[in-house]
């Protein structure tokens, strides 16, 4: 295990039931709510995936104390209904500052495939308030927390800067919510004690993803050696996605993998003039052994193969058809591996860039090196990470008939070799093979009904030398 941590020993202080719905730990008080059904979130992609995979969602308040004060707040739960399908990893996400429950939204296949238990915590007092009380001001009435709830927005106005931008609000998440990383704690000890009811904690990790990647990144920083978290109870390693930054220490002990898409990049962000945690390469100088970074091209910040956005992608384009979520599962499984098994992640190369920092592009204008999938390796069209107005989270792609017929004649010959350059990720841990064949499936099939995997229509000329 992690830290060489001995996590039964951890979860050797039973908890006590008192009453038919609460139960004590330590100082801590856990509450089931009834009607899970109703919970803020209960709507998430991927729910309706629930019961199929024999998992239920359940619903607690978590009362305790953190940074001197007080608090109550919400847990939100999907774990597997029979014990024995509980492989004893615990998924850790924030409520994202915006409300949404981002890793579950990226990583809700894995999860369930894994039989993963997976826990939000309200632990920031803005989405919390403005969010999830809002929701149903009854369900959550008796839901405190420290702090006052902002109403900023991270939208930059026409011309702004957009780091200046970036920091002004990262300031804002950061000081409304004294008590984010304390309820963190509390909930890490509820794990730890066996306090969390049928949830069994073998693995712990804190994943966050844009927002709360940038939770994920701080709690690094202040668990690394000699920070104000050094030595708490704890998780035994970290997920960041889709944030960027500082460099985390060179002394930080904790695993820790973050995944960077090309549209997280400063450089990229900044000539759309649009805000980033990303602060230039600074995230690839931590020489922490404990940390694995991944950048991905072709990647945006939220994925459309699964989910495209209700309104129509730019003029001659598709919204993007790059598998995110297969990345982000291939990120979360290569870290348990990591922390059960001690196998590490291996590395991959980092995006390559010029001597001003500027993403380095090949012919079909990907940029260059990083974590390579057949998107950008083997493409089937231009792809573009940033859209245009409020779609800048979503990717879109152009395809040309006659370019994708030239690069690679036929169908057959393209997934030939994109099977191959799979078949090199699946090996290296950097893609899982139950999606490495689904991606060949759903390609083939969608690869059946383009002109371009059809061969031409002979000439005339053609046909009169066959006809002699």
């Amino acid at each position: 295990m992690a830290r060489g941590v001995d996590l039964r020993a951890n979860r050797s202080v039973g908890a006590g039931v008192r009453g038919d719905n609460r139960r004590m730990t330590g100082q801590q008080n856990i509450e089931a709510l009834p009607g899970a059904e109703r919970a803020f979130g209960a709507d998430d992609v991927g729910v309706d995936g629930l019961a199929p995979a024999g998992y239920v969602q359940e619903e607690y308040l978590l009362a305790g104390t953190a940074a001197g004060e007080p608090f109550r707040t919400r847990l939100l739960l999907r774990r597997p209904a029979e014990h024995e399908r509980a492989g004893g990893v615990v998924v850790v996400e924030p409520m994202h500052f915006a409300g949404g429950r981002p890793v579950w939204d990226h990583a809700h296949a894995q999860l369930l495939r894994g039989g993963h238990t997976w826990i939000e915590v309200a632990c920031q007092t803005t989405p919390a308030y403005r969010r999830m009380v809002a929701s149903d001001p009854h369900r959550y009435a008796r839901v405190r927390l420290a702090g006052t709830p902002s109403d900023r927005r991270p939208e930059i106005a026409p011309g702004a800067d957009p780091r200046r931008a970036s920091d002004a609000f990262a300031r804002e998440w950061w000081a409304t919510s004294p008590q984010l990383f304390g309820i963190l704690g509390s909930v890490f000890a509820l794990l730890r004690d066996g306090g969390v009811p049928d949830v069994r904690a073998e693995v712990v990790v804190l994943a966050g993803a844009s927002q709360t990647g940038g939770v994920v990144r701080r709690y690094a920083a202040l668990a690394a050696p000699g920070g104000p978290l050094a030595g708490t109870v704890g998780p035994d390693g970290l997920l960041a996605l889709h944030s960027g930054g500082a460099a985390l220490p060179d002394d930080l002990d904790l695993p820790t993998v973050e995944l960077l898409a090309e549209s997280d990049i400063e450089s990229v962000r900044s000539a759309a003039g649009l805000p980033g945690q990303g602060r230039d390469l600074a995230h690839r100088d931590c020489r922490s052994p404990s940390y694995r970074c991944y950048e991905v091209p072709g990647m945006a910040h939220i994925g459309t193969r699964e989910r495209a956005p209700a309104v129509p992608p730019p003029p001659g384009s598709r919204w993007s058809r790059f598998p995110h979520a297969h990345v982000v599962h291939a990120a979360l499984e290569a870290l348990v591996t990591w922390l059960r098994d001690g196998r590490e992640p291996v590395p991959a190369p980092l995006l390559e860039t010029d001597t001003r920092g500027l993403l380095v592009r090949d012919a079909t204008g990907h940029a260059r090196g990083g974590l390579r999938l057949p998107a950008v390796e083997l493409p089937l069209a231009r792809i573009a990470v940033i859209s245009p107005g409020s779609e800048w989270l979503h990717g879109h792609e152009f395809a040309s008939v006659a370019a994708l017929r030239a690069r690679y004649g036929d169908a057959a010959a393209y997934l030939a070799a994109a099977r191959g350059h799979l078949h090199r990720l699946v090996g290296q841990g950097h893609y899982l093979a139950v999606d490495a064949e689904r991606w060949l499936a759903e390609t083939a099939a969608e690869l059946a009904d383009a002109p371009w995997s059809r061969p031409p229509l002979p000439t005339p000329a053609a046909l009169d030398r066959r006809t002699r």
